[in-house]
């Protein structure tokens, strides 16, 4: 599922679109700020049954990119957050784990805005699989 996915995809017009890497899954990507506030880039997935899945992200790396970026995966028990450095293994798919995913078409996977590192938070594509 990628940025540009229709209807699966929401983020404040805080989250700018580029183009600037080649690394990128489909035609743009969403970049912002890190700031200390809750501004998440959502994913929109529809879960045919609670079991578990295995969560995979896709980024461009660059060099001045956050170093700590949060993806948080809403799971049957809660929020999880997961930090994945964007300056490095970009252009490919990168796994966040395995997770208890509830029934239903919501949010479940998030990029925040909320690093402790500088550089550009990177929200791209998303690939969620039974396993």
């Amino acid at each position: 599922m990628d940025n540009t996915t229709a209807g699966r995809f929401t983020a404040s017009a805080n989250w700018g679109t580029s183009t600037y890497s080649a690394q990128r899954y489909g035609a743009d990507y969403r970049y912002a700020n890190p700031v200390a506030a809750s501004d998440t880039a959502w994913y929109k997935v529809n879960i045919p049954a609670t079991a578990t899945y295995r969560v995979e992200v896709w980024h461009p790396a660059v060099a001045g990119y956050n170093t700590s970026t949060p993806y948080i995966v809403a799971t049957t028990s809660g929020n999880q957050t997961v930090a994945v450095n964007q300056t490095a293994n970009g252009g490919a798919w990168r796994s966040l784990g395995t997770f208890t995913l509830a029934a239903g078409d919501a949010n479940k996977v998030g990029v925040s805005r909320w690093s402790g590192s500088t550089g550009y938070v990177i929200a791209d594509a998303i690939r969620v699989t039974r396993v």
